[in-house]
Formats: structure tokens, sequence, C-alpha cells
């Protein structure tokens, strides 16, 4: 069964998707790459910049996804959507 999206961005060649429980961040010349992540591995959420902007995704196993180049309406939103999720959920502080 298909979740209905809540969120969504594009930067350079990366697509997220923000769903209830999930984020995707598709990769690739025609997203062919896909990383799943589920809401608790996602530990932090970080917006640099203003024109360009780049989404942080820092994951509990240590790694950082980026997505650079996104317009700053579209990183808030994803941003946004993440951290009210993950109350919603009762994960953050």
């Amino acid at each position: 069964m298909e979740q209905r999206l809540l969120a969504q961005g594009a930067g350079t060649n990366n697509i997220i998707n923000v769903y209830s429980d999930r984020i995707e961040l598709r990769t690739g010349w025609q997203s062919e790459n896909i990383v799943s992540l589920r809401l608790k591995q996602v530990a932090n959420v970080t917006l640099r910049g203003m024109i360009n902007c780049t989404l942080t995704l820092e994951i509990n196993d240590g790694r950082r996804l980026n997505v650079e180049r996104m317009a700053l309406p579209d990183a808030r939103q994803v941003k946004a959507t993440i951290e009210s999720q993950k109350q919603r959920a009762g994960l953050y502080e």
C-alpha cells in the first residue's frame, strides 16, 4: 500500500520524499537509486545556505546524506515536515 506524500524537494540529481513513517532519497539520472530511511534512523536535519540550500540528514550510523542546491522554500518544508513527523512519533526530545 502506497502512503500519501507529505513533502517533496529536489536538488542536483536528488529527490527527497517524506512520508508519514519514512524518508526516501532518490538519486541518479532517472532516480534509479533509492535510499529509504525510517524516521527512527534520522538523528538530525540541518539547512545551510539561502539561495542554493543544502539539506543534510544525519543518520544514526554516522552517515550524512546531502541534498544540494535545493530551493529555500522546498528545503524548509521538507525540514519542517520531518521534524513534525518525528515529534508526532515521540522521537524528538
